[in-house]
């Protein structure tokens, strides 16, 4: 349908005066009006198949695989140290992990054995601008001879060449310790103090992603010297089969940091 205005004769001249006498400084109406954008993100790895991130080789062997969400821990491969003689024992204090055996007498070639470091794998995907967390362990559970009952007392185990990895991180996390330790309680029955391995500070998506964190790289031929179990010369060490706890914690939480007071004040 077609709108049309006629208008004739003085009516036509009084709208042309009014026009004229309108000083030109009238501004358009701003037309607005919104559009949309749209995209889509999903969560297409559930967390469960762990891969070595320098050959990207899929590691089945690992025990306790879990899918973490969006935050969490996702696998930690055993610290294996092997068996020694007893009688060896006595003067021979300190032992080092192994590398971790993937796929350990695979003959699929899609799954090949292969050594690899010791690691943590961990996810932080959280939909949120900051990404600040924690990641520590503490020895909750000291060497124990489950048929005696005893103890390795004073156990310590010593981590070193620590570094992360990630294929899809936007950058890798701060406040990595290239070294740590955990100590068992001196009350075996206790956990040990907890030590922070990373401190992801930051105000920005740093360290956000699928991170592993790596005790030595079985590329550089550290895998089998990063991790150590250390037993003090007073503690007897007799056959046994002895098994310990670490347990590792990924916090959302920070916990500041105690400032150091010079000695003297």
């Amino acid at each position: 349908m077609k709108l049309t205005h006629k208008l004739c004769g003085a009516a036509l001249l009084s709208v042309i005066g009014v026009a004229l006498a309108v000083p030109n400084t009238t501004k358009a109406v701003d037309s607005v009006k919104d559009g949309t954008g749209h995209i889509k993100f999903t969560l297409t790895d559930d967390g469960t198949e762990i891969t070595d991130p320098g050959s990207e080789t899929t590691i089945t062997n690992i025990p306790d695989v879990t899918n973490p969400g969006t935050f969490g821990i996702m696998a930690v491969t055993p610290l294996e140290f092997e068996t020694h003689s007893v009688l060896t024992a006595q003067t021979t204090r300190t032992y080092d992990a192994s590398p971790f055996k993937a796929n350990a007498g695979s003959t699929d070639p899609d799954y090949p054995e292969f050594d690899v470091q010791n690691f943590v794998k961990y996810r932080d995907i959280r939909t949120t601008d900051v990404h600040k967390y924690s990641l520590s362990a503490a020895l909750t559970q000291n060497f124990k001879d489950t048929a005696s009952g005893t103890y390795l007392t004073g156990s310590e185990l010593n981590f070193k060449n620590i570094d992360t990895t990630s294929l899809d991180a936007v950058a890798q996390p701060t406040g990595v310790s290239g070294t740590n330790k955990l100590v068992a309680n001196a009350d075996n029955s206790l956990p040990g103090a907890s030590a922070e391995f990373i401190r992801n500070d930051v105000a920005d998506n740093t360290g956000a992603g699928n991170i592993e964190m790596n005790f030595g790289r079985h590329t550089l031929d550290t895998a089998g010297n990063s991790v150590s179990l250390t037993i003090p010369t007073t503690t007897s060490i007799g056959i046994g089969d002895y098994n310990a706890v670490i347990t590792w914690t990924l916090s959302e939480t920070i916990v500041p940091e105690t400032p150091v007071t010079p000695e003297g004040e």
